[in-house]
């Protein structure tokens, strides 16, 4: 994955992120809209087969830096919240077969 800033201002920011699709840019735009301090998080793909991802940042009163960081971090911490309850969920079913 490589990570393009395309436009920086204090409170905006528009990334290009090579090789990512919905999955990723639709999780990182619900958590960045979690944060009351993100004013618009948006993504648009003009051509999913050939076109890169560009995110859309706008915030009030943080950098867009620091809110995405921020977004990343809550995010990581919800996969892995994930990973542990499935493995554990996994591991039950299995016992409950034996």
């Amino acid at each position: 994955m490589e990570i393009k800033i395309l436009n920086k201002t204090p409170l905006e920011m528009k990334l290009e992120i090579v090789g990512e699709t919905h999955t990723l840019l639709n999780a990182l735009k619900s958590t960045l809209l979690e944060d009351e301090r993100v004013t618009i998080a948006s993504y648009d793909i003009k051509q999913p087969d050939i076109s890169n991802p560009v995110l859309y940042i706008r915030t009030k009163d943080i950098d867009p830096i620091i809110a995405l960081e921020e977004a990343t971090n809550r995010l990581g911490k919800q996969c892995v919240e994930f990973k542990r309850k499935f493995k554990k969920n996994a591991e039950d079913a299995r016992q409950t077969r034996n």
